[in-house]
């Protein structure tokens, strides 16, 4: 029937429903590859703090976070901390993957369900503390990252094609002999093998970046930023004792004018900085030995200690004195020390831990 053929014929000439799947899930693919890309590119060479442990902003330091509230605590003690600095450089590098695999459409949904597993692992620890849950921007990026999987990348802006052709190619002439067919095992492996080899030479192109960031580098609990997020107010404990993230406890208590294992500044000193940094000597409530603390004037003879890490994502917090605040580095959490160190900005609504303090003859000690 004539009705029918017409029909027919616009549906051939139309776009088919795969093409107008792949083109629907285009801005998703652009945003969640290029993010994941630029995460790993930031890890590896944009931040100079992430891979150095020394820093408060460190993998390591972030990792001893999750340590306090990830349900994945054991395995985050026992494997990623003694290994923190391993781990960074795999987690950039399968950031970088995934960002190109889904870019390229090399290793497509090998790529999306990794960025998948990704999201996932974050979730369970850098997102494990956020509430309520839809605050957190891990398993929105992990149900992008399955869906893209499931959908597959529908051949639009694919490299894949491209580079069968440069390793299967064609026989030319009308007699070349057919050449025997190329298994999907063989493509998968050389298409992983490809995107896994150019993640690695992109991390080491990229990587001389670090240096010259390097000199420009905040450290102790100045600014900075660990995941690439930002957030930070350039905010700053100027202590006598030096970073809370490196000054031992009798060292920095030392250096205030203490004479006691506890005791952690003089309120001169700190009056003077604003806020002082010392390092946590004894396991008090919530706060484990070694923890960075701060101790914060508060104007009118008032002081309050923290543990300064942060309930988030584990960074260490500093003080921004023009706001009166605690606030993390990574990801912009603030906490108000006038009010028992409660959130009032930030993916986080745990208060950091209070620690409780006496003071006598101008000497400000931990009450353990």
């Amino acid at each position: 029937m004539p009705g029918s053929r017409q029909g027919q014929s616009q549906g051939r000439s139309g776009p088919s429903a795969g093409s107008i799947a792949a083109s629907a899930l285009l801005p998703l693919r652009l945003f969640a590859g290029f993010t994941f890309l630029y995460a790993g590119i930031d890890k590896i060479a944009l931040d100079p703090t992430f891979l150095d442990l020394t820093s408060r902003t460190s993998i390591l330091a972030q990792l001893q976070g999750y340590a306090h509230a990830s349900p994945l605590a054991p395995l985050i003690t026992a494997v990623a901390i003694p290994n923190a600095w391993l781990m960074g450089v795999l987690i950039a590098l399968a950031e970088i993957a995934v960002g190109l695999g889904v870019l390229s459409g090399i290793a497509f949904r090998a790529a999306a369900w990794g960025g998948a597993g990704l999201s996932l692992l974050f979730f369970l620890t850098a997102s494990w503390s956020v509430h309520p849950y839809y605050y957190g921007q891990d398993l929105p990026y992990g149900l992008g990252f399955v869906t893209l999987a499931i959908a597959g990348h529908g051949d639009l802006y694919v490299l894949g094609p491209w580079l069968d052709r440069q390793f299967f190619p064609a026989p030319r002439g009308r007699h070349a002999p057919a050449p025997a067919p190329v298994s999907a095992e063989r493509r998968h492996l050389l298409h992983a093998g490809v995107l896994g080899l150019s993640a690695i030479v992109l991390a080491v192109v990229a990587r001389p970046l670090h240096d010259l960031l390097m000199p420009a580098s905040a450290t102790g609990l100045s600014g900075g930023s660990a995941g690439g997020t930002g957030g930070g107010t350039g905010s700053t404990v100027p202590a006598g004792g030096g970073s809370a993230s490196s000054s031992s406890g009798p060292a920095a208590s030392s250096a205030a004018g203490g004479s006691s294992p506890l005791a952690i500044a003089t309120t001169a000193a700190v009056v003077q900085a604003g806020a002082y940094g010392f390092q946590v000597p004894t396991a008090i409530g919530n706060a484990a030995p070694g923890d960075p603390g701060v101790v914060v004037s508060l104007g009118s003879g008032k002081f309050a200690a923290f543990d300064a890490v942060c309930t988030h994502a584990g960074c260490t917090v500093g003080f921004d004195p023009q706001a009166v605040m605690l606030v993390c580095p990574c990801h912009g959490a603030e906490f108000d020390p006038r009010n028992n160190g409660q959130p009032v900005a930030g993916p986080t609504n745990v208060p950091l831990t209070a620690l409780p303090i006496s003071i006598q003859g101008g000497e400000i000690t931990l009450r353990a």
